[in-house]
This record gives C-alpha cells, sequence and structure tokens, in this order.
C-alpha cells in the first residue's frame, strides 16, 4: 500500500497540538477514504473516556494508527466492503462524528453522576447512616436531584437493611427491608468496591441502572452503601434525538445479554435485538447481534424487513461502547443503504 509521506507528521501534528475530533475525522476521511471505518472506530475505542487527554494517550492513539496501518496494509485494499461513492462516504463520516459526540456526551453524564454518589458516600461517611439522623437528608436529596434521570436514593447497612430512602413515596415500602441477597449489594460488600449495574428490577418498582458506593468511617470500617437509581434510557433519548434529527440514521443502545436498553421506539426497549433472529430464524442477524455483544466496537450490513412498506432493505451499523464500573453497553448508530436485491 503506497503511504502517503505526510500522513503521520499530519496526524501527530493533529493529535498532540489540539485539534479537535472533528478535525481528526476529517482528516482521515479525506486521506485513506473508506479505509477510515477501521482507524476511526479505533481511536474512538481509546477516547471512550473523557479523562483520556493527556500527552500519554494521545500518544497512545497514534501509535495504534500507526499499527492499523503497518498490520492491515494488505487486507484494507481487499476490505469487503462494497466501493463507497461520495454520498456513502459523507454518510459514513457523518454517522461517526455523532456516535464519537454521542459518546463523549453520554459518558461525561454518567461519570457526573458517578461522581455525585462518591460525594454523597464521603458526606455519609462523615454524619453515618442512621435513618432517624436529620444530618443525612440533605446529601441524599443533593443526590437524588443531581440528574434529572434519577429516580430514587437509598442506603443500605452493612447487613443488607435498607436504613433510608429518598423520596418517600417511592421508598417507604422498603425502608427495613433486607437486600443483602441482591446481587447488586451482594457484589459491593463482597468487593467494597463501587459498581454500576445493568438495568435492573428495583425492589421499590419499576426498572432502571444503579450506581453505588461503599460507606466508610474514617478508619475504613465498611459500615454500608448509598445507591442511586436512574433511568438509563433517558439519558440516552437527550442526547440521540437531537444528535439524529433531520438525518436518515437512528441510534440504539443495547446491553451485552442483546436486550434493548434504548430505542426511538418505547415499545422496544427491554426486548431482545433482533429477537426472531436469536432463535435460529436469521443467520445474518443473529451474526451480527452476536458481534454486538462480542466486539467493543465495530461495522456490520445487513439485512430486514420494512413492514410498513413491505420490502427487504440492506442497513449498515456502526457501534462502540458507553459505560463505567465494568458494565458495558453498545451504542449503535445505523442507517439503511437500499433495498435488498434478495
Amino acid at each position: 500500500m503506497p503511504y502517503d509521506t505526510g500522513f503521520f507528521p499530519q496526524t501527530i501534528n493533529i493529535l498532540f497540538c489540539g485539534g479537535g475530533e472533528q478535525e481528526f475525522i476529517e482528516f482521515l476521511r479525506c486521506k485513506i477514504g473508506k479505509r477510515h471505518k477501521l482507524l476511526i472506530l479505533q481511536y474512538l475505542r481509546v477516547k471512550a473516556d473523557h479523562r483520556y487527554r493527556s500527552a500519554f494517550l494521545r500518544a497512545c492513539i497514534t501509535a495504534l494508527i500507526i499499527l492499523s496501518l503497518v498490520f492491515t496494509a494488505g487486507c484494507l485494499q481487499t476490505e469487503s466492503l462494497p466501493p463507497s461513492g461520495n454520498d456513502d462516504a459523507v454518510a459514513d463520516a457523518e454517522m461517526l462524528q455523532i456516535l464519537s459526540t454521542l459518546q463523549g456526551e453520554i459518558n461525561s453524564r454518567l461519570f457526573t453522576m458517578d461522581k455525585a454518589v462518591a460525594e454523597t458516600a464521603s458526606e455519609l461517611s462523615d454524619v453515618g447512616l442512621d435513618a432517624t439522623c436529620a444530618c443525612n437528608y440533605v446529601p441524599l436529596t443533593t443526590l437524588l436531584y443531581a440528574d434529572p434521570s434519577g429516580k430514587t436514593v437509598i442506603t443500605v447497612g452493612k447487613d443488607g437493611t435498607v436504613l433510608s430512602g429518598l423520596p418517600a413515596t417511592k421508598t417507604s415500602t422498603i425502608i427495613g427491608k433486607n437486600l443483602g441477597n441482591q446481587p447488586v449489594i451482594h457484589q459491593l460488600f463482597a468487593t467494597r468496591q463501587a459498581l454500576m449495574s445493568d438495568v435492573i428490577p428495583l425492589e421499590q418498582g419499576g426498572y432502571a441502572s444503579v450506581i453505588e458506593y461503599p460507606v466508610f468511617t474514617d478508619d475504613d470500617c465498611l459500615i454500608g452503601l448509598v445507591s442511586l437509581a436512574f433511568a438509563t434510557d433517558e439519558i440516552i433519548r437527550q442526547y440521540a434525538v437531537p444528535a439524529v434529527a433531520g438525518t436518515p440514521y437512528t441510534i440504539m443502545a443495547v446491553r451485552e445479554d442483546g436486550h434493548i436498553l434504548y430505542n426511538a421506539d418505547p415499545k422496544k426497549i427491554g426486548k431482545e435485538i433482533f429477537a426472531e433472529s436469536l432463535h435460529g430464524a436469521s443467520p445474518e442477524k443473529s451474526d451480527i447481534a452476536r458481534r454486538f455483544a462480542d466486539e467493543w466496537s465495530g461495522y456490520g450490513t445487513y439485512t430486514c424487513e420494512d413492514t410498513a412498506l413491505g420490502r427487504i432493505v440492506q442497513k449498515e451499523a456502526y457501534w462502540i461502547t458507553i459505560g463505567m464500573h465494568g458494565t458495558e453497553w453498545r451504542l449503535i448508530i445505523i442507517r439503511e443503504t437500499g433495498i435488498s436485491r434478495q
């Protein structure tokens, strides 16, 4: 593969001299056309955490790009993807830019919520978890309203008993209950580490994700935890809807187990992605559903039925990962590319 002698210096200059993501992605697209799929996905993968801004990690990004060029030199020219015209190239670049922006916005929102729970745990370390003490009402109230997606806040003692909760209208029925057998409670007490769960059924009713932090005394004695339940789909929707407004793209988020975390159609949330294909009806859909689950980032195509118009359409999808504390969700952007000739 013939290399552009100015490619590496320009790449390094953009990354190390404060070039924006849009500039970087556009640079790659112009330089290597269709091959930007592989390189940009490498870039998106390492910048998932908004803290990846140090010079060291920018160097790692550059190294990944160089390695991508070296190790894929033979296969890039025989990529199985169909040749793209200018419209397709523009669409690909736009989809990747939207995906990159959404990834940063959603992760940043999760990190901000995580910080709020950590700060609340620190405050409760000072005032204790005694539910009869009004002093812990303020930090819990502050946490509950720190983000519009917040649903409930509870504190749990080391023995698994729920000590307090807000709002009272949603948590009063579980005060005094022992939740020590719940996986997320058991995991935190076993590891003494913060966690974020998948979407789970809540004892107080409904479904939500939770961010939990351990509460310690000054002498590092674990006395319990604080847990914030929040609506993940509401967070994603807030950014996804305006991001694709006026475009032919759609956004979806799925859990690693294949269940839909977010879809523009709320009725599909909680259902299995390509549910019929997971039972052997469509090997093509089964394959991409498996890749969504197994691969941190990627690109793929598939066909599906447009029931409204009674036709089979071809679609392409890029995906990347959002999440924290070991919980990963695939964020997917999808575009219809044509009518299938099958």
